[in-house]
Formats: C-alpha cells, structure tokens, sequence
C-alpha cells in the first residue's frame, strides 16, 4: 500500500576533511541517486562545528541544488565527539544508569559550556552481574540548534549519529570486515586528532579507547605514522583478537602504509577514508557528477543506509531524543498509555489501527448477514415445502369430494384384508406356536409366496414341523424342498435317510446315533411353496460343510415309524 510504503531517507555528514556532505541512495543496489558536498570548517579543540550560521547556508543551498523535497526524513551524522563501553552493576535501573553516565561526562572538557545530549544502548554480551553499556555523547545546544534548522526548513529528522556507527555500517555493508557472531576483531580509526582503538565480537562492542595524537602535514611522515604507532601499540599488545582493521580517515596517514609498520600478534587488514582512497565505495547513477566517485565518505553512507540497516543489529543509537527538549518532542507524535503500555498514534499506527477496528465491525457483520441469509434461505425452502404439500392435499380433496362415509363399509374392509392374509396370518400363528423342540428358524419370509428356513438336531422335529404346516393346507403347494444333514466328515442324504427308514440298515432309526455315526453337528431345511433352489445353496462355511439336497422328497407317511 502507498500508504505503508518508506519514505524516503536522505544522509547529511559533517565530514571534517572532505566538507558537508548530503547523500541519497539505494540500498537494494547500492547505489548513490544523489550526492553532493561544500566545503565546512570544523572545530577540531571543541570537537563542534565552527560556524553554525554557515552549516545551515550551506545546507540549505545542497538541498536546493539536489532538489530534496520537502517532507523528506534526514539522517544527520556529526563526527565523533564521545563514545564509550562501561560495565554497570545489572542491579542498576534505567535513569540510575543515566545519571552514572551524566556523572562520567561531567568532567569531560567538551561538555564544559554545554551539557551533553547522550544516547545509550544496553549490548548484547552483557553478563548477569554487569550490563555492558555503550553511549555516545555531544553538546545538546549544537544539536539543538541543527535539528530546529532542518525543521524549519521542511524537513524531518529521523536519526543523528556520530561517525563510529556510520564508518561501521558502511564496513559491513562493503563486507569489508568479518562481523561472524563469534569472531572477535579490533577496529583503528586514525583521525586528524585522535585514535580510536574499538574490540569487538562479531557486531557487539566490547571496549572503546581513543587517544590524542598531533599529526599534520607540516611534520614528516615518519613523525606522523611514529606517533600513531606510539599512541596505540599498548592498547593493541593488550586486545588480542583474529585480525586488525585500520581505517584512515586523515589525508596524512594512509592506512596501507600504516598497516605495513604496525606490529601485531594477528593479521592486519586496512580500509582508506581519505585522499588515498582508489576506489569508489559505491556505484553512481548517470545523476551524480562522477567526480564525486572517490570523494562521497564512508560517514555520509553509513547515515543514509541508517534505517535499512537497523533491523541487522541491535545496538541503536540515535542523538535525537528527549535530551534535545521540545526540538525532538514537538516532532513526536501523540502518546497514549493502556493497561501501562505505550502506544504512539504515528499515522502508521493510526492507520492499522482503523483496520483493525475495521476488520473487528466488518468480519462479524459479515458472519451474521451470511448467517441471516442462509437462515433466510432455509425458511423460504420450509415454506415452498409447505405450499407443495397445501397444493398436494387441496388436489386431494378437490378429486375425492363426492365421496360420502356412507359409501365406505368398515366391516366389509376388515373382512377382505382378513380373507386375503389368512395364510399368512395363519402362518404366523403355526411358527410362533408349533415349532417344535430342538429346532429353530433362520429365515422366514410370508406373503403371496411362503418361505420358511431353518435347523434342528434331529429328523423328528423337521417332519413334526412340516406336518403341522401341511395340516393347516393339505391342498396348499407348499412342500419340504430342502433338507440336507450338516457334518464335518459326511453329508446325510435324503435317500440314505430314506433307505435307513426301509430298513436297508440293521440298526433301528435313531436320531442320535446318526448323527453320531456320521458327525453330524445339525440339520438344514427349506419350506417354501416358491420355485425350487439349485443344488449347492447351502455352501461350506468354516470348518463345518454344508449341503442342501434338492429335488424330490419321499411322502411323509413313507418314513414314519
């Protein structure tokens, strides 16, 4: 959305040595979009720019030949006035820490005439006894007075750093350094009037030491580079790291010179920011003078890649805060405090806030209107229902409203469903009781046509059971279709039951002992007056085989005792 889209961040650099720099670029190609520089005097002994009158001309006349339009976010870098990593006590609570570091600056001559405006930031390799704090520190009144111009001016101020943080983030953003999570290493910044020595694991500060040095081109080179070494082979001997970056940003010291006489107990890498630089830092559009190519600071970059580069670490600082008064507050937006969290009503926050709500009023109206509608829909189904049906009885009624009570006899009703069902009413009545012991029915099925299956042990139930059927109807065609001897080993036919009966045997008709005799388990019958069943219809199942003996059965009479 436009709305959420960044706006556009331009870096301005007081860069002593090379001038008041202005800068645009594209971080995604790194790339500069726009660049530009005039010359300003800076106040080395005070560490602060020497005409503020002058500042602000200057960077006026930038602004206006760049054409940044108004409205645009700035990112001010000054050079570095104070900057240190202090141990403090885990006991101690945010403004406890703050009065400690007004404490320490209260001695610091640059802060004599001015108080300081500070920016701390709790590092990461803190431990439980001790937060490792790092801060930077620079005359409030300086700042001030910067950040009211610019504002006047039509412009927004985003951040304002000093240039250890801005050197840094163009080193690794060049990937010039190795800032692994577990390398430890060291960082030289040679200046005009100091040297920084800064220890560090991997993006973490872990000490800061500067000390004074008085170099310039009226003394030799020998001199300048003697005193460097002098001023930091101490502090070096006592920081062992994996390597050493040194980084010139004075035109009296080249840093691969430097690195040459420089003795240390690791390798030694060096990075020029300064006249002895041979190449360019960062590409130019066709927009920038390319004569700019080796000129545009290591500082100005740092500034303007400051809010794209700050999710990539976590230590922060930033100058502009409420130490700078009512210049930085008046810029805030509002603030408000729920349930003890604070909330700022940037328009950002605004916005999201609007579609939150938005979402919160419009998902449940729109859960209820689908709800409606398909309740809606259900009814009206329900009541086409009901018409059908109103429709259905009126048609009804419409063609039966000439018959008359009189024309219907109940008895004469009860008499024909009674006369049409006797058999099965019949039937019924034989099953539920005439069945005999030991036998027990597995289907049965009464209608127009009559089926009745089932089992028993022995012979005698079979044929009492079909008798009492047959008796009802002697004229009925119903008849024992079906009777087939289960057994493990053998199948009892009917024509071995009927030879048995004969007397083809010379042991007497006893149900127990054949069905001993040959492993019976039980017997299997069908009674029905439909049409005949092929042979097989009762299959094996398990260990038990199963037949069922089709075709004629001998008269009953024929094997009676």
């Amino acid at each position: 959305m436009e709305l959420f889209k960044k706006s556009v961040i331009v870096g301005v650099s007081v860069t002593p040595e090379v001038g008041l720099e202005v800068a645009q670029i594209d971080y995604e190609s790194q790339t500069v979009l726009k660049y530009g520089v005039k010359p300003l005097e800076y106040d080395i002994n005070r560490r602060a720019i020497a005409d503020r009158d002058i500042f602000k001309e200057t960077l006026q006349e930038l602004f206006q030949e760049l054409q940044i339009p108004k409205g645009t976010s700035i990112v001010l870098n000054i050079p570095t006035v104070t900057f240190k990593v202090n141990d403090y006590p885990a006991a101690l609570d945010e403004e406890q820490i703050t009065n400690a570091i007004d404490e320490e600056l209260a001695e610091n001559p640059y802060f004599k005439e001015a108080p300081p405006a500070t920016s701390a930031t709790l590092l990461p390799n803190s431990t439980i006894q001790f937060n490792k704090i790092a801060y930077l520190a620079a005359q409030q009144d300086m700042l001030v007075e910067i950040a009211g111009y610019i504002q006047e001016m039509g412009y927004k101020i985003y951040a304002i750093d000093e240039s250890i943080n801005s050197l840094l983030r163009t080193l690794i953003l060049k990937e010039r350094v190795n800032v692994e999570s577990d390398v430890s290493w060291v960082l030289m910044i040679v200046e005009s009037f100091c040297c920084r020595v800064v220890s560090m694991i991997g993006r973490n500060f872990v000490d800061a030491y500067e000390e004074k040095i008085s170099i310039g081109e009226v003394l030799g080179d020998a001199e300048n580079y003697s005193t460097v070494i002098n001023a930091v082979a101490p502090l070096l001997k006592n920081l062992p790291s994996k390597y050493l970056c040194v980084v010139s940003k004075t035109n009296v010291i080249s840093a691969e010179v430097l690195a040459s006489k420089l003795t240390y107990s690791a390798p030694i890498i060096h990075q020029e920011a300064n006249a002895f630089s041979t190449e360019a830092f960062m590409e130019l559009t066709p927009d920038v003078d390319e004569s700019f190519a080796k000129i545009i600071s290591m500082d100005v970059i740092g500034a303007a890649i400051y809010r794209d580069f700050e999710p990539l670490t976590s230590v922060h600082f930033n100058l502009f805060n409420k130490a700078l008064g009512n210049v930085y507050t008046n810029q805030q937006p509002p603030e408000i405090t729920i349930g003890g969290r604070t909330i700022v009503l940037s328009l950002e926050n605004l916005l999201i806030a609007l579609i939150v709500i938005a979402l919160i009023i419009i998902i449940p109206t729109a859960i209820g209107f689908v709800y409606l509608l398909n309740t809606t829909n259900a009814q009206k189904d329900e009541i086409e229902k009901l018409d059908r049906e109103i429709v259905s009885i009126k048609k009804f009624l419409e063609e039966n409203k000439n018959i008359n009570a009189d024309l219907f006899d109940e008895g004469f009703e009860i008499r024909t469903g009674l006369d049409h069902n006797k058999n099965i009413y019949s039937y019924y009545n034989i099953v539920g009781t005439e069945i005999p012991k030991k036998l027990w029915l597995t289907h049965l099925k009464l209608s127009d046509k009559t089926t009745i299956e089932g089992q028993a042990d022995n012979l005698e139930s079979v044929y009492a059971f079909f008798r009492s059927i047959k008796d009802y109807n002697p004229n009925s065609e119903i008849k024992l279709q079906k009777l087939g001897l289960a057994a493990s080993s053998k199948i009892q036919t009917l024509e071995d039951i009927e030879s048995s009966v004969n007397g083809n045997t010379t042991e007497a008709f006893d149900t127990d002992s054949i069905l001993t005799s040959v492993n019976a388990d039980f017997y299997e019958f069908r009674i029905s007056n439909e049409p005949e069943v092929a042979e097989g219809d009762i299959k094996k199942e398990g260990n038990k085989t199963e037949n069922a003996v089709s075709g004629a059965l001998p008269d009953i009479e024929d094997i009676k005792e």
